[in-house]
């Protein structure tokens, strides 16, 4: 059995403004991330990215998807120092269109091995939450 957790947040600006943010996948609108080092393209499928967090975490990411018309990307942890508690984990960034508006819904889920525990689900909830507020920030500014 697997473990899922699912966030998501109206950003007040268009899906392709949010899109061309989202899809470098260097995370410059969250404060928690100090740099992200690509080894190839972002769209890439295959490339990894090193991505160093303010608390000296280090993990590195494998692209498995990127589709430009469906505006999401998925991508695993493959390795990481310290050690992540779960065995194996798969995230996906969705954008969609919010067309009575002109706004985007940005959506951020994450799929744990059956050894995710509460604590690990509980853990990306809140930086989840508080990474998708930093975006808004960052594109409604």
């Amino acid at each position: 059995m697997s473990t899922n957790n699912v966030e998501s947040r109206v950003i007040k600006a268009p899906v392709t403004k949010v899109w061309d943010v989202l899809k470098k996948q260097d995370f410059g609108f969250w404060s928690l991330v100090k740099s992200v080092e690509l080894s190839a393209s972002p769209s890439e499928v295959g490339s990894v990215r090193k991505t160093t967090f303010t608390d000296g975490t280090i993990q590195k990411h494998r692209l498995l998807e990127l589709s430009e018309i469906k505006r999401q990307f998925t991508y695993e942890i493959i390795e990481s120092e310290p050690a992540v508690t779960a065995l194996s984990a798969q995230h996906t960034f969705k954008v969609i269109p919010v067309t009575a508006d002109d706004t985007s819904l940005v959506q951020w889920s994450s799929d744990f091995s059956s050894d995710g525990s509460l604590e690990v689900v509980m853990d990306a909830k809140y930086k989840k939450l508080d990474a998708l507020e930093e975006l808004a920030k960052a594109l409604e500014g």
